[in-house]
């Protein structure tokens, strides 16, 4: 017996792996063998090639085929600079022969790239790329600043036709690398043909059209690290002519050249759907930011005593990022944080703008009323990307807040309409949240403000004592129609409040006939309270 369940279990395994391998019987009982599908064909090498198997390169075939690769052409390099360094020296070669060797390397090393590059040996041909680059830089400067044998000028085309045909070999080998270097290049030509001369004109005018480039390669390709390379070097050729060379009578000049560069890199999120391609998806979040920031502190640093002005500028910078938003808006929200990132940035100018342009009051309510708008918009973003706006409305709440108790001085209707702006907007923030702390909180706090200003608004001690007493009242009533125990609570602690002020301050410095009335009205709506839980009204499940 024990043979036999032995035997069963035996083919109920066989059984099992034939399933799982499709194996099927047919009606002879002869098993057929399994149909698998065919292994992947070899890769096919090109015509007249035999095709080539990769093998997963060892520790030794690293150091062999790279490393000593590139060790000898280094040797090889520094025994030639230093063969040159002894016949320039010993005025074996004068300086023209000296820059056409410069160039003829330098033109070499490209060319022996690009023989690198066909055979699919892509770094190495990067490092000779860089090593060409620099030659035939070091090449041109040399020939127009240590030998003086061209101009400036022809130094400078020179030095222009080495970026662009190093950015023409970008495009052919779709080099993010490459271009890099091309655009590096360009922004260290100024810097090596510096004749310390101020030329403002002529140096931002070519800093935009390597901007621009930079922009038609960004339009072409997700080429994220390029156009920081052009971003930084547009901004320290900036910082260093304006420590250098900077005065008041060329401000008109400078701001349009700064406001040019602003609105070239202000357009790139409109350039391509970055939500496409996830390579430099951080960069492009924060290229606005930056951007902004940067332009911002240089309208400060030239308007500094002219704060009207500075405050219209903000405005400005604001209505475009608006238009950017939109834009995107319109174009279809593949990152929707893209677009809310440039509303953030215009509501973040519009509070700059207010304490340029206005004073007292209209800051208050203008900061309330972004944060409001920041806080609604982050509603509407995906969870991911609400985070931002959520700070962000919480800080613009808390300015508001802040100065609506120690700095504003309010007159007439002044007072209650940005208190009830404010309350407003905890309003909807406990309306709309999900979360029990945050709602808990908004709902104190409006309450809290509530009573404040209703406070504020009588002078006489009793009517506050009424007030507090009515608006007890009130949350409670709320509290046992909503079921909800916190707003109870918050209800007996300002009963509790009022306890101490009549005992403690009522019944000394009030006159009689106003001491009466606050401890019968104390008195009434305690027991009223009292009465409602003895009748355990709240015995009702709670939320």
């Amino acid at each position: 017996m024990a043979d036999a369940n032995e035997l069963q279990d035996i083919r109920d395994r066989l059984a099992a792996i034939e399933k799982r391998l499709g194996i099927t019987y047919n009606s002879g009982g002869q098993a057929p063998a399994p149909v698998l599908p065919p292994p992947p064909p070899p890769p096919q090498a090109p015509t007249g090639e035999a095709p080539v198997v990769h093998a997963k390169p060892n520790i030794e075939s690293t150091i062999g085929a790279h490393w000593l690769n590139r060790i000898g052409i280094a040797a090889v390099l520094v025994g030639a600079a230093f063969f040159l360094k002894y016949a320039f020296d010993n005025n074996w070669i004068g300086p023209t022969i000296r820059v056409l060797i410069g160039v003829a390397c330098g033109v070499a090393l490209l060319i022996w790239a690009e023989v690198f590059h066909a055979r699919g040996h892509k770094l190495f041909a990067h490092s000779l790329d860089v090593l060409g680059t620099g030659v035939l830089f070091l090449s041109i400067w040399a020939a127009s600043q240590t030998y003086s044998l061209m101009p400036n000028g022809a130094a400078f085309a020179a030095m222009t036709i080495v970026t662009i045909v190093v950015v023409s070999l970008a495009l052919r080998h779709n080099s993010e690398f490459l271009a890099g270097i091309a655009l590096t290049g360009g922004f260290l030509t100024p810097v090596l043909l510096s004749t310390g001369v101020n030329r403002e004109a002529e140096l931002f005018t070519y800093i935009a059209l390597l901007d621009v480039a930079a922009l038609v390669l960004v339009s072409l390709h997700p080429w994220v690290r390029a156009l920081g390379v052009a971003f930084f070097g547009t901004l320290f050729l900036y910082i260093g002519w304006s420590a250098s060379y900077y005065s008041h009578d060329q401000m008109n000049r400078t701001i349009g050249f700064a406001t040019l560069f602003y609105l070239l890199f202000g357009v790139v999120p409109l350039l391509r759907r970055w939500g496409e391609h996830k390579v430099g998806s951080t960069v492009i979040l924060l290229l606005p930011f930056a951007n902004a920031f940067v332009y911002f502190i240089q309208l400060t640093n030239m308007l500094h005593d002219q704060q009207k002005h500075l405050a219209w500028y903000a405005v400005i910078l604001a209505v475009f990022s608006f238009v950017i938003a939109a834009a995107l808006h319109l174009r279809g929200l593949e990152r929707d944080d893209l677009a809310a990132a440039h509303v953030a940035l215009g509501l973040g100018f519009v509070t700059i703008a207010i304490p340029l342009h206005f004073d007292q009051l209209w800051i208050t309510i203008a900061w309330l009323g972004e944060a409001g708008a920041l806080l609604a918009i982050g509603q509407r973003l995906r969870p991911a990307h609400r985070k931002v706006f959520n700070v962000l409305g919480s800080i613009a709440l808390g300015l508001g807040i802040f100065r609506m108790f120690f700095i504003d001085h309010f007159h007439d209707f002044e007072r209650p309409a940005t208190y009830a702006l404010a309350i407003a907007i905890f309003a909807g923030i406990a309306y709309k949240t999900q979360r029990v702390g945050l709602w808990k909180f908004a709902v104190f706090a409006l309450n809290f403000l509530a009573v404040t200003e209703l406070t504020l608004e009588v002078k006489h001690a009793f009517s506050r004592s009424a007030i507090w007493m009515g608006y007890g009242a009130m949350l409670m009533i709320v509290g046992f129609r909503r079921r909800n125990s916190y707003i109870r609570w918050l209800a007996l602690a300002l009963l509790g409040v009022t306890i101490l002020k009549v005992f403690l301050y009522d019944m000394s410095e009030l006159q009689r006939i106003y001491r009466i009335g606050s401890f019968i009205g104390l008195g009434v709506l305690l027991l009223a309270i009292s009465f409602a839980y003895q009748r355990k009204w709240i015995t009702m499940p709670e939320e």
